[in-house]
């Protein structure tokens, strides 16, 4: 097996390649296998997965995958059997090369804020790859801030590269979705005006479990449940229909802005629930455990522990 561009050459025999079943829940994971990543194609919470192929290469990464695919799931096909239990889960996209978060984008969620309306425009920020987390990663909370956030998100994946698209063309660049746990430092996200110092930590942002193709779950509009629970209790409910900005009037205001790559993440916004305007405020801490679901994609969940400082 060869290396090249995030691609490995196979050897598998071409008549054992098989067009996978993008249905119930199947989608997009990477796992480690030998010290390296490798693109699978995995139902939440199956232990086995099979190598995710385009003409007969596997990858170690999405950006590649998809890029290679051209965004389309058809021409993805399914190889060889791999054990994947969830401790060998990664993110499914390691090095996106853009992570567009959106702020206020759902109504209870800006009403919870002391706000009456939402924004004239999406509201935008960044993160980089350092921020991201494995979907069942024990993560950290940093011994700087006693005042971390939970936030469960539906996360687009980019398929095509994207620049200058308009709503109605949005079907032609989406690949398809994922969960993610916009977790946050709320006292350095009110240092400033701008979020980023809250929002950009290292593996503070679990992402996963699997990246479900779009038209298995509705398209460019979807209507998902999602759900954050904390210990099991339910803080978040919502659905995926009632964003303000939807998919298609993101990918063209962001686009306007910038060019879309595959593999970039766009995290579409929080429900209403979040901890910090609680009374009293509900905030994670050492031996907290918090899950996403996402209907159609499975559930992304995460143990948190204290970091111990220096």
């Amino acid at each position: 097996m060869t290396r090249e561009n995030g691609r490995m050459s196979l050897t598998q025999p071409a008549n054992t390649w098989e067009p996978p079943d993008w249905t119930n829940g199947l989608g997009l994971a990477r796992t480690a296998v030998g010290g390296s990543a490798l693109a699978v194609l995995r139902r939440d919470g199956e232990p086995a997965a099979r190598t995710a192929l385009v003409d007969g290469q596997t990858f170690e990464d999405l950006p590649a995958l998809l890029a290679a695919a051209d965004g389309d799931p058809t021409v993805i096909r399914a190889g060889a059997w791999v054990d994947v239990p969830d401790h060998l889960l990664l993110t499914p996209v390691g090095r996106p090369g853009k992570i567009i978060c959106i702020g206020q984008n759902y109504l209870a969620h800006v009403h919870e804020g002391g706000r009456t309306a939402g924004p004239a425009h999406p509201d935008l920020f960044p993160k980089w790859h350092t921020s991201l987390a494995a979907p069942y990663a024990d993560v950290p909370l940093p011994p700087e801030s006693a005042q971390i956030d939970y936030e469960s998100e539906l996360a687009i994946v980019i398929g095509r590269r994207a620049r200058r698209i308009g709503s109605a063309d949005a079907e032609h660049f989406v690949f398809g979705y994922t969960a993610a746990n916009d977790v946050s430092v709320r006292d350095y996200q009110f240092h400033t005006t701008q979020r980023a110092a809250g929002k950009a930590w290292d593996g503070l942002t679990p992402v996963g479990p699997v990246v479900v193709p779009a038209g298995a779950l509705g398209g460019v509009r979807p209507d998902l449940a999602i759900t954050g629970t904390l210990d099991g209790r339910v803080m978040q409910r919502d659905r995926t229909s009632r964003l303000i900005y939807g998919v298609p009037e993101l990918l063209a205001y962001i686009t306007t802005i910038m060019t879309l790559e595959p593999g970039d993440l766009i995290l579409t916004g929080t429900p209403a629930g979040v901890g910090f305007v609680r009374e009293p405020k509900v905030l994670l801490e050492h031996g907290s455990e918090f899950a996403v679901r996402v209907d159609g994609v499975g559930t992304l969940r995460n143990h948190f522990f204290a970091e111990k400082d220096g």
